[in-house]
């Protein structure tokens, strides 16, 4: 886009970072291992929450700033921050099919190249035990087709997806809700966002089992999509000091205090990561006014979906071989060695990333 917004590159790239420390430390605290509580958990929320909220609401708030009302040739002229990329003299059906396809070529090809590793298994197993569909029925896998495979994993369906990243399946249903819902949004942004918002509480009715779902629920999920919508349209208010202050007020609280009671609390973690939007929208002009800064947030931003895909798979593999290379050494794990082991956890996702990236956008140019 011609008039991209840099500050929310620096929240792209926050959201990265969040979503690697939470998978770090989860797994190596499962695995027994010391570790630093960083970016990790607090006694209100996670990271992995943060993470996925500004994750989400960004992809909406994006979506909205470029196509706006797919079908609609208004150019809303009360809001210069409103652009639609889609020419006028097509029609509706071909506005549509043109986002889909734009929508599907971003999202599918370096998931598919990631996804490799699930015949590359199949074959494996047919060798050894004479099975390739060691994880099922063969129509589980076209839950990995569609991307799906580790959203519905979470609801104790078995598939092929490996650590279970969810969220492609999260993004790609509320892509394909996308024009409905900025349709509602567009017409009545207030009914909108109320009705979700009482559908979204409405869910703590459900029984205290349902708690770890919460977070990847389609209807929280489309509450926060439709967020963005609200947070893109008013970033000049963002920008505001007074708001910056309240904001972070907010956040140091809900990271602080503890909110009593028991239940893993979706809640919590929205605000804390609808604050931390606020304050670093505030904060962001002064960091991208340095060019060390300003570089390096430009290129990881450009990587984040593919460090989305890679980084819990990464924290996996290269745990397993820090394992195997302390025991041969015969070394201890501390917490400061597993620091430094995550500062190299982190150089290694960045780079899968952007080579995952560089073969994806290659394959997608060819066609």
């Amino acid at each position: 886009m011609s008039n991209r917004i840099q500050e929310l590159d620096v929240l792209r790239v926050l959201a990265m970072f969040f979503v690697i420390t939470y998978h770090f430390g989860c797994e190596y605290a499962a695995a027994g291992l010391p570790f630093i509580n960083l970016f990790c958990t607090t006694s209100n929320y996670d990271f992995g929450n943060i993470a996925v909220t500004i994750f989400i609401a960004l992809s909406g708030g994006l979506l909205y700033k470029r196509y706006g009302v797919i079908g609609c040739e208004e150019r809303y002229p009360t809001q210069p921050g409103i652009t639609i990329d889609v020419p006028k003299n097509t029609n509706k059906f071909e506005q549509i099919k043109t986002f889909y396809v734009k929508r599907a070529k971003a999202i599918y090809p370096p998931f598919w190249i990631l996804s490799l590793y699930i015949p590359l298994s199949m074959i494996r197993h047919l060798l050894a035990d004479g099975n390739p569909f060691f994880m099922g029925s063969p129509f589980k896998l076209s839950l990995t087709v569609i991307g799906f495979d580790g959203y519905v994993k979470l609801f104790g369906i078995s598939t092929y997806a490996f650590c279970g990243d969810w969220f492609v399946g999260a993004i790609v249903m509320l892509y394909l809700l996308y024009p409905l819902l900025a349709k509602c949004y567009r017409k009545a942004p207030i009914v909108t966002l109320v009705t979700l918002a009482i559908l979204y509480v409405s869910q703590f009715l459900f029984p205290i089992k349902y708690d770890e779902l919460f977070s990847a629920l389609p209807i929280t999920l489309i509450f926060k999509f439709c967020m963005g919508f609200a947070l893109i349209e008013n970033l000049d208010r963002l920008r505001n000091r007074r708001v910056a202050i309240a904001a972070g007020a907010i956040f140091l609280a809900i990271t602080i205090v503890t909110i009593p009671g028991s239940r893993h609390m979706d809640y919590a973690g929205m605000i804390a990561a609808f604050a931390l939007f606020a304050v670093v929208f505030y904060i962001a002009p002064r960091l991208l006014r340095h060019k060390a800064v300003k570089l390096p947030i430009q290129k990881l931003a450009a990587l984040s979906y593919c460090v989305f895909l890679v980084q819990h798979v990464g924290i996996v593999w290269a745990q397993a071989a820090f394992i195997k290379i302390f025991a041969k050494m015969h070394w201890s794990f501390t917490q400061w060695n597993v620091l430094a082991l995550f500062a190299c956890t982190l150089v290694i996702i960045v780079l899968v990333a952007w080579i995952l990236k560089l073969v994806s956008d290659k394959l997608v140019q060819k066609r």
